[in-house]
């Protein structure tokens, strides 16, 4: 059957629905650049002073204020997304903030520098953790992005090692949504192979044996070089993000093949300069503790006494001795805090070694908001 045809009434409504449309997109674009106009005097101000432009506490202000009096109908993370973008358009005119991810383009490290600090920035891929941190370290450009934990795959040990070791400070934390895709050229019945990173085949195994028996699965060095691949060779297929089907422009077979709802990964965002508190803080800290008995008690101890919540706590080999650990410590409350830093002070006095890592906004207010599928 035919589509119904629109009766000129009908018609006429939808005329005066999108003169209206149009009246209000004019509006937004007028006030768009009136707030483009304020930032950029904010700009001229903080160069005066030498202010960071990138204030990660004013932006989730910013952001948990406007989901927060989000009357609808717009989603709140459609609200979300849409202010990160304006605030990422807005942050250009006071300077182009410059971002590392471990790439290549497309990859999940990618996706979160761009859901972090819009599209407007400027973004490099690095090809090893040490060239990320490399970047930051050298000011070769403002920040980086580097995974730090998977909800399903734990911490990620060489990124952490890597943090302990740097001069970078933890200035952020995403926490992104990982959503895999079978990507590819073919229909599923035609797909022979399938590439992707180790991690990507593990998280979609199930669906991957189920769908694709018959398919051989192969490593390939990240996501994004599976994508690449299948450009080029027939009947092949990889496991990667959304943002790596549509920079490669590779259609989307089948959406979201993880094995597991809920798989999330968290990221830091790493820069040289602390940020202040936003009310709502977590703090990272890595000890090196005393071989001694009690010694892990007596590290935990302090946070106790000082009212902290302690929410996290992860064992690493020092490589500096045999069976020497050193600790990541992740409480809540920012280190400006009298009631941290008491804990800290009282730390101090029974480890070899004490640093405080970095104190951030908490991520987990603004989760449901600015939670998107990459």
């Amino acid at each position: 059957m035919g589509k119904k045809p629109i009766s000129p009434e009908v018609e006429l409504e939808l005329k005066k629905s999108r003169e209206t449309i149009d009246t209000i997109d004019h509006q937004i674009l007028e006030l768009l650049n009136q707030r483009a106009r304020v930032v950029e005097n904010v700009g001229n101000i903080k160069k005066q002073f030498d202010a960071e432009v990138y204030s990660p506490s004013r932006e989730k202000a910013v952001l948990k204020q406007l989901c927060e009096h989000n009357p609808g109908p717009m989603p709140t993370e459609s609200v979300a997304a849409v202010f990160r973008e304006v605030i990422s358009a807005c942050r250009a005119f006071q300077a182009t903030i410059s971002v590392v991810y471990l790439g290549p383009e497309g990859s999940y490290h990618h996706s979160a520098a761009q859901a972090n600090f819009g599209r407007s920035a400027q973004f490099v891929p690095a090809s090893t953790v040490n060239a990320l941190f490399d970047e930051v370290e050298h000011h070769r450009v403002d920040y980086g992005i580097v995974a730090i934990e998977n909800s399903i795959e734990g911490s990620v040990a060489a990124h952490l090692d890597r943090l302990v070791h740097s001069q970078t400070r933890i200035v952020g934390e995403i926490f992104i949504p990982i959503s895999h895709n079978l990507i590819s050229f073919s229909e599923l019945h035609e797909i022979k192979r399938v590439y992707s990173h180790p991690q990507g085949l593990a998280q979609c195994r199930q669906w991957l044996e189920s769908n694709l028996p018959n398919a051989q699965l192969l490593e390939a060095p990240s996501t994004t070089k599976g994508v690449q691949m299948c450009q080029t060779e027939k009947n092949a297929a990889a496991v990667a993000s959304t943002l790596a089907a549509e920079i490669y422009d590779v259609p989307i077979q089948v959406r979201g093949i993880e094995d597991f709802a809920g798989n999330t990964t968290r990221f830091f965002v790493v820069g040289r300069t602390a940020v202040p508190s936003s009310g709502d803080d977590k703090s990272s800290i890595v000890v090196f503790i005393r071989d001694q008995v009690g010694a892990l008690y007596d590290m935990i101890e302090p946070f106790k006494r000082n009212k902290v919540n302690l929410t996290n706590i992860v064992s690493r080999p020092t490589k500096q001795e045999a069976w020497q650990y050193m600790f990541f410590l992740e409480c809540q409350g920012h280190s400006s805090e009298e009631r941290v830093q008491q804990a800290i002070r009282e730390i101090e006095q029974i480890s070899l070694y004490v640093r405080i890592l970095g104190s951030y906004p908490s991520a987990r207010g603004n989760e449901n908001e600015m939670r998107r599928k990459v």
